[in-house]
């Protein structure tokens, strides 16, 4: 399980993370981390396409046990939020990690991709929008966000790619910058990104991804506790 080429496989789930549908790269994630396209399962939940299984030749892996197919153990939680990715969670039997591993790498790779995909539908939205006679992109409050956002992301994919084991404090820490990173960028489009379930219906799905993945990074009670916060 979980024997990437960091240069090649990892930016590769990012850009199906920016370019394609979200339930697409979650696919693209199970791919890489077992063997198959499949959507992720851990800690009891299951974050996968209503149209999963047999049909579509995708199916949901448990990642604690790859060998393991679990068991959904009641119906999928309904969420407008996610249902306009085409996507639901469900209770399962799978299991709980202690430890991310290496598998840490491509859910920064897949997180960094939303959240670039996130500020490419913010720049769409602001291209050609005007205030005060000025377009939204050319002042210098909303570009000098867009230049932080992405140089920050570049920054942490870099790192992502490095050679060598990461400390869990700095997977911690990544994963808590990320957060942060998403807030600015569906920020940038305002409450039309809320009403057009797109920026911020991005946020809603990482941090439901984030959630399945939240127990094998968090240490102490006190990291759970801080995490998403400031």
């Amino acid at each position: 399980m979980f024997d990437l080429d960091p240069s090649n496989d990892l930016s590769s789930l990012t850009v199906a993370a920016r370019r394609n549908a979200p339930k697409e790269a979650l696919a693209e994630l199970g791919r890489l981390l077992t063997g198959a396209p499949a959507y992720p399962a851990l800690n009891s939940i299951a974050l996968h396409a209503t149209d999963h299984g047999a049909d579509t030749g995708v199916a949901i892996i448990d990642l604690s046990r790859p060998s393991h197919k679990p068991c959904l153990t009641a119906p999928a939680q309904e969420d407008v939020g996610l249902q306009a990715f085409d996507l639901q969670l469900s209770s399962c039997d799978a299991g709980m990690l202690t430890d991310l591993g290496e598998m840490n790498r491509a859910f920064v790779a897949l997180r960094l991709g939303w959240v670039l995909r996130c500020l490419d539908l913010a720049f769409g939205y602001l291209e050609g929008r005007e205030s005060f006679g000025m377009q939204l992109l050319h002042q210098p409050l909303i570009k000098a966000q867009f230049s932080e956002i992405n140089a920050t992301v570049d920054r942490l994919l870099t790192e992502n790619q490095l050679p060598g084991q990461n400390t869990a404090a700095m997977n911690r820490s990544t994963h808590f910058e990320i957060g942060h990173l998403f807030g600015k960028a569906a920020k940038l489009m305002g409450g039309r990104g809320l009403l057009a379930g797109q920026c911020h219906g991005l946020e809603l799905l990482d941090a439901v991804l984030f959630a399945l993945i939240r127990p094998a990074l968090a240490a102490t009670a006190d990291d759970l506790n801080g995490f998403g916060q400031g």
